[in-house]
């Protein structure tokens, strides 16, 4: 695994994401379908517990007090949510982005293997934007520091990229 060991101290974000996702890196163990909110709960996560990539976001949210329902989304439903519905994401401009904001990544269905999602860690600068995420780089490990580049490398050349902010 090629993690970068050097990344911007996110300590001094105010956003109520980057603080919540911050304290879940070292948490949970990759895993889909029924296990991917397995997590524990709210208040008392397991740290043995599972999540996936769309989970993480979820989890994240609803810790930092948006009405995001009982039933973590998937990465195509993030991504219409962001383009049309705007009931939990709005669809911004890559120009636009800061930290606590969502990057998500579809071919095709967005399904499986064929979508990403992560949260915006720190300034945008490209590809090399650092994101905190479980799955991608590392795909059967825990939450974890990323770039955009390292860990949605499979989906960027025929992916659909979506930057969204989460609405309230």
């Amino acid at each position: 695994m090629n993690i970068p060991t050097q990344f911007t101290d996110d300590s001094h974000y105010q956003n109520t994401i980057i603080k919540h996702s911050r304290r879940l890196v070292g948490y949970f163990n990759y895993g889909t379908d029924s296990q991917r909110m397995d997590f524990g709960s709210l208040q008392h996560r397991n740290k043995n517990g599972f999540a996936d990539c769309s989970s993480l976001v979820w989890l994240v949210m609803k810790q930092a007090g948006y009405n995001v329902g009982q039933t973590a989304f998937s990465t195509p439903e993030m991504e219409n949510d962001a383009k049309n519905a705007h009931q939990y994401f709005r669809q911004i401009h890559a120009k636009n982005v800061k930290p606590g904001d969502i990057v998500i990544v579809n071919v095709g269905t967005g399904y499986g293997p064929n979508g990403h999602t992560a949260i915006i860690d720190g300034s945008y600068h490209g590809k090399k934007t650092q994101i905190i995420e479980i799955g991608g780089i590392d795909p059967m490990g825990a939450v974890h520091r990323s770039t955009i580049a390292q860990s949605f490398q499979s989906l960027l050349k025929e992916g659909r990229i979506t930057y969204a902010r989460p609405t309230k």
